[in-house]
């Protein structure tokens, strides 16, 4: 698929630094402990204090990127908080919110159902069902081990995190910023719509250079890859002229962006079906062959999840069906 949106030109800074996007609102590349290099958190200046969207990973780069981030932008984060309101729960998401509240006293914020999920997942991980997932569709049992191990480590939440409800309207700087519920990467992903701005700080739902991951995990709700796209569709025409993505550039273009990202998943899926017509086929053995070169496991894992996501959405379509057994194999049909 050729590219054909084109970066914004703004927010070109380095990992760990800061720049200004737009007046009164700041971004910060926040370093992470993985192949994507950084997370983009938000910054947005008003009367009654500062709101921050999205934490980062919570490690020592990243608390001292938000500490050199902020004061850049003029923020002092133990005074000038008024609030922070978290996207997803995703580690390089949410993992530094407890840290932000205690430093700041600022109220925390997420979609009300992803705040029993984050907690639940976080907060007594148990790698069993994952494990038996990825063995289901097909990964070597010990491989499945490791990977769901190093996935499934505990995360320290914030002791209260307050509930947002899609349409719902949160102050953001000297205005608002509308909700909007965003599955797919996530079934409880939320984005915001800075309409005064004309800005959407996308998360991980829309992003330049890079697809997010839409994969089927033991607590994701079904059809994840169904309900990305009908999000994705329901954006078209949104009033924005700036996105704001947790990764990748800056961009203009939304609607090129959805589209873009609606032919990527079409292609993907045929390619997907073109694997399985020949004979009947796991997700893992149709993952290895589409996400080549040298993985970690838990890329791995990653992989077999988006693999799976698109195989059930083929089923979904009536363009394949699954055989039960040991493991889990699709067929074209």
């Amino acid at each position: 698929m050729a590219e054909v949106v084109a970066p914004a030109g703004l927010a070109l800074q380095g990992v760990g630094e800061a720049a200004e996007v737009v007046e009164g609102v700041w971004q910060i590349k926040l370093p992470v402990p993985f192949p994507l290099g950084f997370v983009s958190v938000y910054l947005v200046d008003g009367a009654d204090g500062w709101t921050l969207i999205d934490a980062g990973y919570d490690y020592p780069p990243a608390r001292e990127a938000w500490e050199s981030g902020a004061l850049a932008a003029g923020c002092d984060l133990s005074r000038d908080v008024a609030g922070i309101v978290v996207t997803h729960f995703h580690p390089d998401h949410v993992g530094a919110a407890r840290w932000l509240q205690e430093v700041s006293a600022a109220p925390v914020f997420m979609m009300e159902a992803e705040i029993p999920f984050a907690r639940r997942l976080w907060g007594s991980p148990d790698a069993g069902p994952f494990v038996g997932l990825l063995v289901r569709h097909g990964m070597p049992p010990e491989m499945a081990q490791t990977a769901a191990e190093a996935m499934r480590s505990g995360l320290p939440l914030p002791e209260e995190i307050l509930p947002l409800q899609p349409g719902e309207k949160v102050p953001m700087g000297d205005g608002s910023a509308r909700i909007i519920h965003a599955p797919g990467h996530a079934d409880h992903q939320l984005v915001l719509h800075d309409e005064g701005r004309r800005v959407l700080y996308a998360a991980d739902h829309l992003m330049l250079g890079i697809t997010p991951n839409i994969g089927t995990w033991p607590e994701t709700e079904p059809h994840p890859l169904a309900r990305y796209l009908e999000s994705l569709g329901s954006m078209r025409g949104l009033d924005a002229d700036l996105v704001l993505p947790g990764h990748g550039p800056v961009f203009r273009d939304l609607d090129g962006r959805i589209g873009e990202l609606v032919e990527h998943h079409a292609e993907r899926l045929e390619t997907m079906r073109a694997e399985i017509t020949a004979a009947p086929e796991s997700a893992y053995a149709v993952s290895r062959k589409l996400f080549r070169g040298a993985l970690t496991l838990q890329q791995q894992a990653f992989a077999l999840a988006e693999t799976l996501a698109h195989l059930d959405h083929l089923v979904l379509e009536g363009r394949a069906r699954s055989l039960e057994g040991a493991p889990v194999t699709y067929e074209a049909s």
